[in-house]
C-alpha cells in the first residue's frame, strides 16, 4: 500500500503538486484558525475582536496597494535579474507608503481611531506603519518565491504563521493579557514568522551578484498598467470587504463588529478551504474550454458543483447558526450567530459566483467586473447607513445580505451570458 501511495505521489505532474502544496497549506492553515477559534473567544471579549478588525480592515485597504502592485509584474519577466530588480522596487514602494502612514498616524491616528469609534487603537498607532512594511515585504517576497517555485516554502508559509498567531495570543490570554495589544502583538509576531520563512529563500538569492541592472523608473514605466488600471479594481475589491467592520464598529459599537468578525470567519471557511481549490482549477480549465468553445456548458457543471458543496453549509447555519454559536464559541457570541443566520443565503450565492467571476479575466470584461465591485461596495455602505439611521444593526444586516444576493446573481448570470457568448 506505501509504495502505491509513493509511486502514486511520483506521477503527479509538478503543476499539480503545486497546487497541492498550495492547497493544502491554504486548508490546514483555515482549519487551525477555525479549531483555536473557541478558545480565542473566550479568552477574548467581543470588544477587543471588534476593534482588531478595524485595526485589520485598515491594513488590509491599505496593504493591497502596499507596493503599487508591482509586485505583481515579478513573475512576467524572462530574466531573473529583472524580476529581482522589480522584487527590490515593490520594498522601495512598501516603505515609501509605510512611512507615510507613519507620519499620518503619527499625527492624526487619535482622529482617525476617534471617527471610526475604536479609541482603543489610539496607544497603539505605531502598530499600522510597521504592518504595513511587513505587509510590503511578505506580499513581493511571496512573488518572488512564486517565480522560483518555492511552493512547498509558501505552503509553510501559509500554516507557521497562523500558528504562531493563535499560540502567542492564547498563551497572552492564559497569563492574564485579554487586551488588544496581546491580539496586535500576536499579529506582529505572525508577520515576523512570515518574514523569517521566507528569508530561508530570498536571503541566498540576495547574495546572488546580478549582471543586468534596471533603473527604478525605466521598470515603473514598463509595468505601469499595474499602477494605472489594476490598483483602482483591486482597490476597490478590497474596499467593498473591509469597510464593513470599520463601518459596524462606527455605526454599531465594537460588540457589534466583534461579533460580525466570528460571524464572517465561520461563513468564509467552505470558500477559503473548497471555493479556493474548485477557484483554482476552474480558472485553468475554464481558459482551455474557451477555445474549444465549450465553456458554457462547463461553467454551468461546475456552478451545480459548488451549489451542491455549499447548500448543505448553509441551510444549516439558516436554521442552527444561534445555537451552534453559542455552544461552541461561547454564550456571549449568540448574536454572531443571528448574523450568521441573516447572511447565510448570500453566502450561498456568494460561494458560487466568486469562483465563476474569474470568467470576466478569461474573457477580458474586467471593465463588467470592476462595476459590479463598486455596486457591492456602494451597496454595502448604504445597507449599513440606513441600519444606524434605524438604529438597529439587524436592519443593516438583512440589507447587507439582501443586495448581495441580487448583486451577486446579477454578476453570476453574467457571467453566465458571457460564456454562451464566447461558445457561439
Amino acid at each position: 500500500m506505501l509504495e502505491a501511495i509513493k509511486a502514486r505521489l511520483k506521477s503527479i505532474s509538478g503543476d499539480k503538486k503545486s497546487v497541492l502544496a498550495l492547497v493544502g497549506g491554504t486548508t490546514l492553515a483555515q482549519a487551525l484558525n477555525f479549531l483555536f477559534s473557541p478558545i480565542q473567544t473566550r479568552l477574548f471579549s467581543p470588544e477587543v475582536f471588534g476593534e482588531l478588525s478595524v485595526f485589520t480592515s485598515i491594513t488590509s485597504i491599505v496593504g493591497v496597494i502596499i507596493c503599487l502592485r508591482y509586485e505583481l509584474a515579478i513573475v512576467l519577466p524572462k530574466d531573473d535579474d529583472e524580476g529581482f530588480a522589480l522584487l527590490k522596487l515593490s520594498w522601495f514602494f512598501a516603505a515609501m507608503i509605510a512611512g507615510i502612514s507613519l507620519i499620518v498616524f503619527g499625527l492624526w491616528g487619535k482622529q482617525i481611531y476617534t471617527r471610526f469609534n475604536a479609541p482603543a487603537l489610539v496607544r497603539y498607532w505605531y502598530y499600522v506603519p510597521i504592518t504595513l512594511l511587513l505587509t510590503g515585504i511578505i506580499q513581493a517576497a511571496n512573488y518572488w518565491l512564486t517565480r522560483r517555485r518555492q511552493f512547498m516554502v509558501l505552503s509553510y508559509n501559509k500554516v507557521l504563521p497562523v500558528l504562531a498567531v493563535n499560540l502567542v495570543s492564547i498563551g497572552l490570554g492564559f497569563a492574564g493579557n485579554r487586551a488588544l495589544g496581546a491580539r496586535l502583538f500576536s499579529t506582529l509576531i505572525g508577520n515576523i514568522v512570515n518574514i523569517v520563512v521566507l528569508a530561508s529563500v530570498l536571503v541566498p538569492d540576495m547574495k546572488v551578484k546580478r549582471e543586468q541592472q534596471y533603473r527604478k523608473r525605466e521598470l515603473v514605466g514598463k509595468y505601469k498598467n499595474f499602477l494605472v488600471y489594476d490598483i483602482w479594481s483591486a482597490l476597490i475589491n478590497n474596499l467593498s470587504w473591509m469597510i464593513v467592520p470599520i463601518l459596524m464598529n462606527s455605526y454599531y459599537g465594537s460588540f457589534a463588529a466583534g461579533q460580525y468578525a466570528i460571524g464572517l470567519r465561520v461563513i468564509q471557511l467552505p470558500v477559503s478551504i473548497i471555493g479556493a481549490s474548485i477557484g483554482q482549477v476552474f480558472i485553468k480549465t475554464a481558459n482551455e474550454k474557451k477555445y474549444t468553445k465549450n465553456l458554457y456548458h462547463y461553467s454551468l457543471k461546475v456552478i451545480k458543483k459548488l451549489f451542491v458543496y455549499t447548500a448543505p453549509f448553509g441551510l444549516i447555519l439558516i436554521v442552527f447558526g444561534r445555537n451552534i454559536f453559542s455552544v461552541v464559541f461561547g454564550s456571549q457570541w449568540e448574536l454572531a450567530g443571528i448574523y450568521s443566520q441573516i447572511l447565510a443565503p448570500w453566502a450561498i450565492v456568494w460561494f458560487i459566483s466568486s469562483p465563476i467571476s474569474a470568467i470576466y479575466a478569461i474573457l477580458q470584461k474586467q471593465n463588467i467586473s470592476l462595476i459590479t465591485s463598486s455596486l457591492n461596495l456602494i451597496s454595502r455602505i448604504f445597507s449599513l447607513y440606513l441600519g444606524k439611521y434605524f438604529n438597529n444593526d439587524i436592519i443593516g444586516i438583512l440589507l447587507f445580505s439582501s443586495s448581495g444576493i441580487i448583486i451577486n446573481s446579477i454578476s453570476l448570470y453574467l457571467c453566465i451570458i458571457l460564456s454562451k457568448i464566447n461558445d457561439k
